[in-house]
Formats: structure tokens, sequence, C-alpha cells
């Protein structure tokens, strides 16, 4: 299990277009309960941190 810093997830809801359960699933591919974990500061598992962070990298270079 990982948490992330606050500066990573500044960067994460900057990109996000809704903090909405649909918001979230359409743009990272995570549930609501996720990002809560993430927002406080909790571990979330590796493998959907990596994925997370590998949806990020993508939608980065799409802009």
């Amino acid at each position: 299990m990982v948490s992330i810093g606050h500066d990573e997830f500044e960067a994460l809801r900057k990109s996000l277009s809704a903090a909405t359960a649909q918001g979230l699933y359409e743009t990272y591919r995570i549930s609501q309960n996720t990002w809560y974990k993430l927002r406080d500061g909790k571990p979330v598992k590796r493998k959907t941190l990596d994925q997370l962070r590998a949806r990020y990298r993508a939608l980065s270079r799409s802009d």
C-alpha cells in the first residue's frame, strides 16, 4: 500500500473535470472512495496508484 503527497494530489485534481463518481471514473478510472483516500493521505494499492499515474501521464500528453 502506498500514498501520495499533497503536491501530486493537487496536480491530479487540476486535471480532473469533476470530482464526482462519473468524472473520476471517466478521467482516471478510479472510484470516489479511492479519490477520498488519496485526498486524505491514506494508502491505496500500489497497482491502483501505478495505473492512475499512467492515466495522468497519458492525459497530460494529449493536451
